[in-house]
């Protein structure tokens, strides 16, 4: 019941059923180690942090997360012995990898508070090496289905594989802006400015879209899924999704999808909604290579635990979508830069909601005073004003990147290509 909450972004209904079962099992460990972690995932910093030290306290090595959750929401209230701990923990043979993950970055983290960089990155690489034990990833077939979209998106353009007239039978209620873009690329700051908006809600990273192709054209690889989506498809999947959208906000306008892996099924959204506004979020390539190396998702980018690989993966991305800009037959996509974001604000933002048929409000600069919060590994950042001091944040691990500052020195092959980066039309409501 907690879990579900806490997806549906009802923190104070997630607290409430796990405090009342904490209170009748105050011994029991993991469901403590929960509802620190749905603390931190809510951005109760305090709480959080008090409930992880509680738990440290009655039994130290109990588990990695209690250390995680401080490392990375007040490294200073770390406890002196964590370390002594963490190694116990990442050492154990009978430790899982979940739990080595979690303590090799805590270790990276609390390397990295004292200034450490070189220890803290080879900390991050042991998270990433016990994930890769326990989860192998094909890289292989990952970039062959990428070029198979890159194919499907140009046949598509050619030979105007348009699926009808889908938005005949819409009923009412509010339609979809999807943002998208490789994760820790901008695309939660994106969305809360967005959700600030009074005729928006912003509904995170949500399924819906994936769960309504897979229902009407069954599951399968997403080229797959592509092939199978002729007009009577695409119809039902548009009535699927837009009747989920009006159970998230049916007094709304607009409802976000803001899936960052949904630009593996931009085709698909283009052939059923080919009049959503589609938002794509980057930043430099270091900076969101090293950002998805170092964040501790809850589940963890397999493609990011060889650094080689993920400097492929990126590629392939800016490959992909290079393909989707010069196909963009509808003028819908809009190209933005998070660095142009945080360094002028007011200005990109007016312009990116001005793409999605949306005036200005002065407060959707003060998305930080909503108490909407994200639900996402960039959960801490989003109660803040929009801030510059992460720009440039990669440069301190620079030394020790491998395989990744390529993606500097062959900039043709790393950048979307921004010549057409956006119609900059405002699309219709």
């Amino acid at each position: 019941m907690a879990r579900i909450h806490l997806h549906q972004e009802d923190h104070a209904q997630a607290f409430a059923v796990l405090e009342k079962a904490v209170a009748r099992q105050p011994g029991n460990l993991e469901l403590r180690v929960v509802l620190a972690s749905s603390y931190a995932i809510a951005g109760e910093v305090e709480q959080a942090i008090s409930t992880s030290l509680s738990i440290i306290n009655d039994r130290p090595g109990y588990s990695a997360q209690p250390y995680m959750v401080i490392s990375f929401m007040r490294p200073q209230a770390m406890p002196e012995d964590a370390v002594k701990h963490l190694e116990a923990i990442l050492q154990n043979p009978k430790s899982d990898s979940s739990e080595k993950y979690r303590a090799a970055y805590a270790l990276a983290k609390i390397a990295e508070t004292e200034g450490d960089m070189e220890r803290a990155f080879a900390y991050y690489g042991k998270g990433h090496a016990a994930n890769r034990a326990a989860r192998p990833f094909d890289m292989e077939r990952e970039l062959r289905e990428m070029k198979t979209l890159e194919n499907m998106a140009r046949q598509a353009a050619a030979t105007d594989m348009s699926s009808g007239d889908v938005m005949a039978l819409d009923a009412k209620g509010p339609k979809p802006i999807f943002i998208v873009g490789m994760p820790r690329s901008g695309t939660t700051l994106t969305e809360r400015i967005l959700g600030a908006h009074p005729d928006v809600y912003a509904a995170g990273e949500i399924g819906d879209f994936a769960k309504a192709v897979n229902d009407v054209v069954g599951k399968g690889r997403i080229s797959e899924q592509l092939s199978r989506i002729d007009d009577k498809a695409a119809h039902k999947i548009r009535s699927q999704y837009l009747e989920a959208m009006r159970a998230y906000a049916p007094e709304k306008r607009f409802v976000t999808n803001k899936t960052p892996a949904n630009f593996v099924r931009l085709e698909m959204i283009r052939r059923v909604f080919p009049d959503a506004p589609i938002i794509h979020t980057h930043r430099h390539p270091l900076a969101t290579c090293l950002s998805v190396y170092t964040t501790p998702f809850a589940i963890p980018m397999r493609y990011s635990d060889d650094l080689g690989e993920l400097a492929d993966y990126y590629r392939a991305y800016v490959g992909l979508m290079n393909v989707f800009f010069e196909t963009d037959r509808n003028g819908m996509l809009y190209d933005l830069s998070y660095e142009d974001l945080v360094a002028n604000p007011d200005v990109v933002a007016k312009d990116y909601l001005a793409h999605c048929g949306l005036d200005w409000h002065p407060e959707c600069l003060e998305f930080y005073k909503t108490d909407h919060t994200a639900t996402t590994a960039s959960m801490i950042q989003v109660r803040r004003p929009i801030f510059k001091d992460s720009l440039g944040k990669w440069q301190r691990f620079e030394p020790y990147i491998g395989p990744l500052a390529t993606l500097v020195s062959d900039a043709d092959e790393t950048k979307v290509k921004t010549a057409q980066k956006s119609s900059r039309n405002a699309v219709a409501a």
